[in-house]
């Protein structure tokens, strides 16, 4: 009575209950169209992309929700780019299941310390909105053996709860160096087979993205190293120009000043991304100690040389005789700088307040790709110091000690190294090729003192009067001294 009462009241309840029989028909159909394409991605219903309340363990903590992101990341465009298309192969694995495109597992950024591969590796999940969890190396070092194994274990199988999830071990090779024999490696080793294991092994660990970082990717095992496991190599190195301008608007929001953006991308070349914000940084440091607020070219000037020659508490007292010959050493340097053209001058400058040296001449960087000519060059402008002592001075001095050290250095690996000898000459040892190397080395730093001798002896006088100059100013730019020599 009460079922026929209900009925008449709700006619349309029996064709609700057909319906919710047929919502039950496509869901089963729809589980094991799933079930299908899981098979096929080697995934399984393990993985779970829902959040964990309290997603942490005991050694290792999932950060999520992040606001760093790369527009808080100054430059490095291509790397950016092909991060984040690992993140599109990350975040959606059925996107790429009918292109038979295996999802990488691992990328590791190399390169100098200071250019950004942990923000870069911080930025990326803050751009996913994924769970990332920050390692050390050094983490899973004990002096108990099986504590770093044990480590890794308990670090994947916290990814594994917290898919889609970002692994970042800084400074990788303190667990993924190159295996060596002897009991001292065992714990080492152990270590490092549970991450190759997990890395690529028989258990699925989709879903869980490693990312590596270390100056050194030379001292990384093979094994870490091969596709399947670490599939990227990125090399992040100083920044090019386009980068310095990004870094340098980034970190000058915020610091009043009177810059040009121009200038200072010129003047922080061959930085890396740390000493530029290490740069502004200090400046404004200086500004507010001296109770101004806007940062001048001037302090960035000063600045930018105390990073380079340090800073000692006491002005060095010298005579004006040794003041001058400082000058006339660096002049040297500097005006055989000028008239090769090898490299831009930026500046020679007599800095008493140095710890190490009364003065310097600087430079802009050279390219990674040298010739035999630009070796010569680079030999000529650090003989060039104590050549115009000798031409000018009565006496030399110890300023040329570094400047010999660097010049037997390059010398040496032209002949060993790199072939540009007179003869070509492959060491093995032998008392006669190492007379003959010697030879060799003797040659081309002769070569390189008469060259530069004979260029400095044609402009003699225009050294001694940007001496005197040097004296008075205590600095000299590449744009005062073509000034002057005009």
């Amino acid at each position: 009575m009460i079922v026929w009462s209900l009925l008449f009241i709700h006619p349309n309840l029996k064709r609700i209950d057909d319906h919710l029989g047929k919502l039950k028909s496509q869901t089963s159909i729809l589980l094991k169209e799933k079930q299908n394409l899981l098979q096929r991605l080697g995934m399984n219903e393990s993985i779970n992309f829902s959040p964990v309340e309290n997603p942490s363990s005991e050694n290792f903590e999932v950060i999520k929700q992040q606001e760093f992101t790369f527009k808080d990341v100054g430059g490095h465009d291509l790397i950016k780019n092909e991060l984040m298309q690992c993140s599109d192969l990350l975040m959606n694995p059925y996107k790429y299941a009918k292109y038979n495109v295996r999802t990488p597992k691992g990328i590791i950024l190399e390169g100098p310390p200071g250019n950004g591969k942990t923000l870069l590796a911080k930025g990326f999940s803050g751009e996913l909105d994924v769970g990332f969890i920050p390692v050390s190396g050094s983490q899973f070092q004990e002096k108990y053996v099986g504590v770093g194994a044990s480590r890794v274990r308990e670090l994947f199988d916290l990814a594994k709860q917290n898919v889609p999830c970002i692994i970042f071990i800084d400074e990788i090779d303190a667990i993924g160096s190159k295996r060596t024999h002897g009991d001292s490696s065992q714990d080492h080793s152990s270590t490092l087979n549970e991450l190759l294991v997990n890395l690529d092994g028989f258990k699925s660990t989709k879903g869980v993205f490693v990312m590596g970082a270390t100056n050194r990717v030379d001292l990384l095992d093979s094994a870490l190293l091969r596709p399947g496991r670490i599939d990227k190599k990125i090399f992040v190195g100083n920044p090019d120009e386009k980068t310095r301008d990004r870094i340098l608007r980034i970190h000058l929001k915020g610091k009043p000043h009177h810059l040009d953006i121009t200038t200072l991308v010129g003047i922080t070349n061959g930085f890396s991304g740390a000493q530029i914000e290490n740069l502004l940084n200090e400046a404004m440091l200086y500004v507010l100690r001296n109770d101004r607020e806007c940062v001048t070219m001037k302090d960035i000037e000063l600045i930018s040389t105390r990073i380079l020659v340090g800073l000692q508490s006491t002005e060095t007292v010298v005579n004006k005789d040794m003041l001058y010959q400082v000058a006339v050493h660096e002049m040297g340097h500097a005006l055989v700088g000028y008239f090769t053209k090898h490299k831009k001058l930026i500046k020679v400058m007599i800095n008493l307040w140095s710890p190490t040296s009364l003065g310097f001449t600087q430079f802009e960087p050279t390219s990674t790709l040298m010739t035999k000519d630009g070796f010569m060059y680079e030999l000529m402008i650090l003989l060039g110091g104590r050549i115009a002592e000798e031409l000018v001075c009565k006496s030399i001095t110890t300023g040329a000690s570094h400047d010999f050290l660097q010049a037997k250095h390059i010398a040496e690996k032209m002949v060993v190294e790199y072939g540009m000898g007179s003869h070509m000459l492959i060491p093995h040892g032998s008392d006669h090729y190492r007379k003959r190397i010697d030879d060799e080395i003797d040659t081309i730093l002769a070569t390189a003192y008469n060259q530069a001798k004979t260029l400095l002896l044609r402009v003699e006088p225009v050294l001694k009067m940007l001496a005197d100059v040097l004296v008075q100013d205590h600095v000299l730019t590449n744009e005062d001294i073509t000034r002057l020599l005009k």
